[in-house]
């Protein structure tokens, strides 16, 4: 392993505040945050991908991600399906991760090989639990093809520390092992990507480096002074300059730049087909009919007609950005399309013109949430913590992930933030698998200006405080699929009184108490030791998944507080 890729791995660790000491499993954890990262954007956490143990079949790591989010359980597939009425953009991705300096055509094929048997109907390979898991899930999701709009791309990233030299017999194993996941017919695309040294080092500055871009911006005027923008520019741009925007170094579309899920690709609609159709047969109209994107970026620099964009977002033209990469190969010269550029920091500003570009289209209240005061307070709340107790709460996707010195597994994210407090405060665990947007409206005054801010934070901090025992195996693996079941539990077991209400400052004085005993190691082991007992008391398969989303385990462990009581 090059001296480059072993200090970005030893960066990664401490982001993610791994102890891990077997230098092939750090390596897999590596390779495999550097691959998914390319495909999904939001946080997330590496104990819900990785499969790699005995029985993993040849794959490290496998991400499922629908509609631009990652799914674990089935219900967020209903969930997504209740919400967009479709499953209209499906990635799943396989790494295998070698510490060798070099490529074996054995392992690459024996990889895909491996994925090709998770997708059969009759697998031939033994599985282990974790890899059982994702095949189900995958089971669940084919299930659903009234509602897939259009067959799932698969990912395969063989990673090793050598050098890619396009060798004949590693090329023709990726060549094999493609048209054989092809020839199942429930693909629309296969990718298998050897990723070296080089692009490795690549993929994970991506994950860390602010995104800059430089483009040829010819045909614009400049727009007059507006209050809180440094500057700003309105007119429209070649569809090869655009493409310089939103695509990665891996050649992939870059989902880091549209803004999180304030508006989904929503696939083929009627719409989006149309658009297709326009960029294919009549690219010269395209500007005429399409309203164009919006760009907003931190710092615009240019010299002439050449302009550098640091640290941007595209916060309208998800819909035109995909279609236009998606049919890249059919699109002729002479495509123009409608561009606005803006340069602001100014939080309020920002917001108000991801408010109104967004309300064009029909977007939810949901999708805006990040939007909303109370969520900035609580951004700021978050900040009055220090040293080993600082969380960042992320408003906004990638918002702390630009520069290596914050741990990435402190950052929180609306997503974890919603099913923390729905678990700990609200007592719904047993609906923290679903699709956040379906938790939210789920829970009656979440988000109230009147709630104290410090139960959002206890909720969220007791999380990662029990993920990290989790992680480096000072609780029982077996037990992290009932995390949001223990942080309902710790309440219980450290209050003797009855709950306060969210806005009471009695409240306060309750979260004080559980803090407490979450930043002492043997404390929370004890008390989280003491609560798991209970579940193997009303759990007879703890192996199993389903009882995870049980209402009755809810209310039988709710009422053995009762009787300690």
């Amino acid at each position: 392993m090059d001296r480059i890729v072993q200090s970005y791995m030893e960066s990664f660790l401490i982001s993610q505040q791994i102890e891990e000491k077997d230098q092939s499993k750090q390596f897999e954890m590596f390779a495999s945050y550097c691959a998914v990262e390319q495909h999904y954007t939001d946080t997330y956490n590496l104990a819900d991908i990785i499969t790699a143990e005995g029985g993993d079949c040849g794959i490290d790591a496998i991400a499922i991600i629908i509609n631009g989010t990652m799914i674990t359980s089935e219900e967020e597939v209903d969930d997504l399906i209740e919400l967009n009425k479709k499953l209209s953009e499906i990635n799943f991705v396989f790494i295998q991760a070698k510490t060798t300096s070099n490529f074996d055509y054995g392992d690459m094929g024996t990889f895909g090989t491996g994925v090709k048997d998770f997708f059969s109907e009759h697998p031939q390979m033994v599985r282990n639990e974790l890899l059982e898991e994702k095949s189900k899930l995958v089971e669940y999701i084919f299930s659903k093809a009234t509602y897939i709009k259009r067959k799932p791309i698969c990912y395969l990233y063989y990673v090793t520390t050598g050098k890619w030299v396009d060798d004949q017999n590693c090329a023709g194993r990726m060549d094999i092992a493609r048209n054989d996941l092809l020839d199942m017919n429930i693909f629309d695309d296969v990718k298998y990507i050897p990723v070296g040294s080089d692009l490795l080092q690549k993929l994970y500055r991506s994950t860390i480096d602010v995104v800059e871009t430089e483009i040829n911006f010819e045909n614009k005027i400049l727009l007059p002074d507006i209050l809180n923008v440094t500057q700003s520019y309105l007119g429209f741009i070649d569809y090869n300059e655009y493409l310089k925007l939103v695509t990665g170094d891996n050649g992939e579309i870059r989902k880091s730049v549209f803004y999180d899920n304030v508006r989904d690709y929503q696939g083929d609609n009627p719409v989006n087909h149309e658009m297709a159709e326009t960029v294919s047969s009549d690219p010269y109209k395209f500007v005429l009919f399409n309203n164009g994107v919006t760009v907003i970026c931190k710092k615009l620099s240019y010299l002439r007609n050449k302009f550098t964009l640091t640290d941007y977002q595209i916060v309208n033209g998800c819909q035109t950005s995909h279609v236009l990469f998606n049919n890249r190969e059919s699109i002729k010269d002479g495509l123009q399309i409608p561009i606005k550029l803006i340069e602001t920091e100014n939080d309020e500003t920002v917001n108000q013109i991801i408010k109104a570009t967004n309300r064009q289209t029909q977007v939810s209240d949901e999708q805006l949430i990040a939007l909303n005061e109370f969520h900035r307070k609580l951004e700021a709340f978050y900040g009055t913590f220090s040293g080993t107790n600082r969380l960042y709460y992320e408003r906004r996707s990638k918002q702390y992930s630009y520069g290596s010195d914050i741990e990435k597994v402190r950052i929180v994210s609306i997503a974890m933030q919603i099913k923390s407090i729905a678990s700990m405060f609200y007592d719904k665990p047993h609906l923290a698998s679903r699709y956040y947007g379906k938790l939210l409206s789920s829970i009656d005054g979440v988000f109230s200006d009147d709630h104290q801010l410090l139960p959002y934070y206890t909720s969220a901090y007791t999380l990662y405080r029990l993920e990290f025992l989790f992680r480096n195996k000072t609780l029982p693996s077996q037990y992290r699929k009932f995390k949001y079941y223990i942080l309902m539990m710790l309440k219980y077991s450290l209050t003797d009184e009855r709950i306060p209400e969210m806005n009471a400052r009695k409240m306060n004085k309750l979260c004080e108490k559980i803090l407490k005993v979450t930043n002492d190691n043997m404390k929370l082991t004890e008390e989280v030791n003491k609560v798991t007992s209970l579940i193997d008391k009303y759990v007879e398969d703890i192996t199993s998944n389903e009882s995870t989303k049980s209402g009755s385990l809810v209310d039988n462990l709710k009422s053995e507080f009762r009787m300690q009581a």
